[in-house]
């Protein structure tokens, strides 16, 4: 069976407040055609479909259009799991109608194993849970065991231990997961992970074992936004299909393919084209205006010198600037020690540069003009 691993699609996300939508149909868009050309019968989303738990109307019609187009015109299957960033209860909605039409979502633990069997696959769908949902949901199961649940890594031994009491081995087996998964002998706090990923469990440990996997013929996580695997060339990461923070720069982003049966298994990973690039930019004002770089590109600027209206100044050359730095040398910084008793001696044009100086500022002779004729104003009021 042909199939395509996506995760994390993050449908309706912003960036520093840009809207990704209209990158994100480019993207489908190159996920249809990838479809076609390499004959994929099944896609597997694995987790954080939306971006928020309430995703907004424009979100929900992408999604829509995306699953009627590869289930209506395309013919193919979609098996899909909720992640940390959706609402579980939401994407259960008409799942058993749906399933008829070829599409299978599952966004709650109705049971504790989850198997969609179609010809000779059997898929294991394991969205995203808490330990303190599982512990609640099977809380007979969990008493009479004498098991301890308090840790992500407990919840998916339990979870993928029930899945695997009973695997068919004459059968194709394949799970879906969201969730953070690292090898033996892996460090958590060394994996890289990306700005853009929210933390499943704040000052605790948020990490699987991939040993729980290991018996399936393949397993599909979500989640991480680089596309990679964890030490199993079976057990992967699709990664996000667009770069969501500037941590993930660097990333090339790209849809895995596999071609799977008993006896064989191939891989492909086919690059996707971003609409913008991802660029950092640091220096002076002068520098960053005249970088070769494409203009319409999401950027970074951190300036090493403060430069008055900057962000407006910038935008008159860059249309999506995401986020605007100052960082300035503290060598470069002028430090100046006026007395209240001395102060009123010094010219205002004096204590104005001093001032602007102490932060890296440089005021020209307009900008001193407006600075005065504003005092001036001021003093005329206080009089």
């Amino acid at each position: 069976m042909k199939i395509m691993h996506l995760g994390d699609l993050h449908i309706g996300k912003k960036v520093n407040g840009y809207s990704m939508i209209e990158n994100q149909k480019d993207i489908l868009k190159q996920i249809y055609s990838t479809i076609l050309k390499y004959k994929v019968e099944t896609v597997l989303i694995a987790g954080d479909i939306y971006d928020r738990s309430v995703p907004s109307e424009e979100a929900t019609q992408l999604l829509d259009d995306f699953l009627s187009h590869l289930i209506n015109v395309l013919n193919i299957r979609v098996i899909a799991i909720s992640g940390n960033h959706d609402s579980p209860t939401r994407l259960d909605f008409s799942g058993e109608i749906l399933a008829k039409q070829g599409l299978y979502i599952l966004g709650e633990y109705k049971k504790l194993v989850n198997k969609i069997s179609i010809n000779n696959f059997d898929f294991y769908l394991m969205p995203f849970v808490t330990p303190a949902t599982i512990r609640k949901k099977f809380e007979t199961i969990i008493e009479e065991r004498e098991l301890v649940i308090s840790t992500y890594d407990d919840t998916m031994k339990f979870i993928a231990g029930e899945a695997t009491k009973n695997l068919d081995s004459s059968r194709v087996n394949i799970a879906l997961y969201h969730g953070f998964v690292i090898g033996s002998g892996d460090d958590e706090k060394e994996i890289e992970k990306e700005d853009s990923v929210k933390p499943l469990a704040i000052g605790g440990k948020e990490s699987v074992a991939e040993k729980y996997f290991l018996d399936f013929d393949y397993t599909a996580l979500g989640h991480l936004h680089g596309n990679r695997k964890v030490k199993s060339e079976r057990v992967r990461y699709a990664g996000s299909p667009i770069k969501y923070s500037f941590s993930e720069k660097n990333q090339k982003k790209s849809l895995t393919i596999i071609d799977i049966d008993k006896d064989k298994f191939d891989l492909e990973q086919i690059e996707i084209k971003d609409r913008y690039p991802m660029i950092e930019l640091k220096g002076t004002f002068e520098e960053i205006m005249k970088a070769n770089i494409d203009c319409n590109a999401y950027l970074k600027i951190t300036l090493t010198e403060s430069v008055l209206d900057a962000m407006n100044k910038l935008r008159s050359r860059y249309s999506q600037i995401m986020e605007l730095g100052i960082e300035i040398p503290t060598t470069d910084s002028i430090h100046k020690d006026h007395s209240s008793k001395e102060i009123h001696n010094i010219p205002i044009d004096e204590l104005l540069e001093d001032l602007a100086q102490s932060v890296g500022v440089k005021i020209n002779s307009e900008e001193m003009e407006q600075l005065r004729n504003i005092l001036n104003e001021i003093k005329e009021v206080a009089l």
